[in-house]
């Protein structure tokens, strides 16, 4: 049996029917969702000074902006596990 194809928006249709998407600000599961980790995983950074910048806008809401969280996860891209990435050089 063959994997049904799935034909997924290209980032330049998205943006072109929603100019602002990339800068919304999204919650902390939304935001785990996109990355693949957990909310427990997200607070922990938080609370520590790691992961993705995210948005304090009250005393118990925070918010991530998608184009944040893209930007955070190709920065964290290697081309091989000897690669340490720009940071490390």
């Amino acid at each position: 049996m063959q994997d049904p194809v799935i034909n997924l928006p290209s980032l330049s249709d998205i943006l072109k029917d929603n100019p602002g998407w990339l800068d919304e600000a999204i919650t902390t599961e939304a935001a785990g969702r996109i990355i693949g980790f957990p909310v427990c995983t997200l607070n922990t950074w938080r609370s520590r000074g790691d992961g993705p910048p995210f948005l304090k806008l009250g005393r118990h809401s925070v918010r991530y902006q998608r184009r944040a969280l893209f930007q955070w996860l190709a920065a964290r891209q290697r081309r091989n596990t000897a690669d340490r990435g720009r940071d490390n050089d």
